[in-house]
């Protein structure tokens, strides 16, 4: 562990027709719980069912003090807080937000998610920036 905490990477994503504002506001409220932010700029990438609305996607990283499943409920809250129901998600196919912890300090937590274009374009970018 760094004497800032556990280096923590986030996949941040919205295809709501408000995604904007909904990364906005996760972020914000990550922000405030992790040290050293850095978030990259939004992008889009399409669905992987190519059925849906495009994803609005943002990659950060930030020092968490805590364990992992700690901040995977922080993520959960937030999604919470921003009004995700997975009952709606499968209704609509709408995702207000989606936070997922995909890395922690060097271990990949998610695989399948760490290869997938939605957190490689934005995990890259950051990478580059650091």
């Amino acid at each position: 562990m760094d004497c800032k905490g556990h280096k923590a990477w986030l996949s941040i994503g919205s295809n709501h027709t408000g995604a904007d504002i909904f990364l906005a506001k996760a972020a914000d409220m990550l922000q405030a719980h992790l040290s050293g932010w850095k978030m990259c700029e939004p992008y889009h990438t399409p669905a992987l069912n190519g059925k849906e609305p495009d994803y609005m996607n943002a990659v950060a990283c930030g020092y968490w003090t805590g364990d992992s499943g700690s901040l995977n409920l922080l993520c959960k809250e937030i999604e919470n807080t921003l009004g995700r129901t997975h009952s709606s998600d499968a209704d609509s196919h709408i995702v207000e937000i989606d936070i997922d912890l995909v890395c922690f300090d060097e271990e990949v937590l998610r695989p399948v998610d760490f290869l997938r274009e939605y957190f490689s374009l934005g995990f890259n970018r950051l990478k580059e920036d650091s």
